[in-house]
């Protein structure tokens, strides 16, 4: 059994290193950038705000669309708080003001990890 400390970990970093294969150099260095903004982001806006900016920048950039994937994908899995929702806004526009909030924390506990990872992997001296 792991802790919930060793599951992000374990989940940020096979996200983090499956988006280093999906993207090209000038791509890592802008996720790198992205995922260092993105808890200043959610404790400024709510995660409801950040998660629609990324969601709507994904049709253009791949960097933006791995980031909300990255977001969905933990947050509306089992154990977490948007479980049984299909998808990262259905869940925070769906959800009570309480499973929000835990959401919203969850989000940026997160992605301290994928920050660390990113800058562990996606760095250019790294590849």
């Amino acid at each position: 059994m792991q802790t919930m400390q060793q599951q992000r970990a374990r989940f940020a970093l096979e996200q983090v290193q499956l988006a280093q294969t999906q993207l090209d150099k000038a791509q890592r260095k802008e996720y790198c950038s992205h995922v260092k903004g993105i808890p200043f982001m959610i404790h400024a806006n709510g995660l409801g705000q950040t998660a629609a900016f990324y969601r709507s920048k994904a049709t253009d950039k791949k960097d933006y669309r791995l980031i909300y994937q990255l977001l969905s994908d933990w947050l509306t899995q089992e154990g977490q708080p948007f479980y049984g929702q299909e998808r990262l806004l259905s869940g925070i526009t769906c959800s009570d003001m309480h499973t929000y909030i835990a959401a919203q924390a969850e989000a940026m506990i997160f992605m301290s990890w994928v920050m660390k990872f990113a800058d562990a992997f996606m760095k250019e001296d790294q590849l």
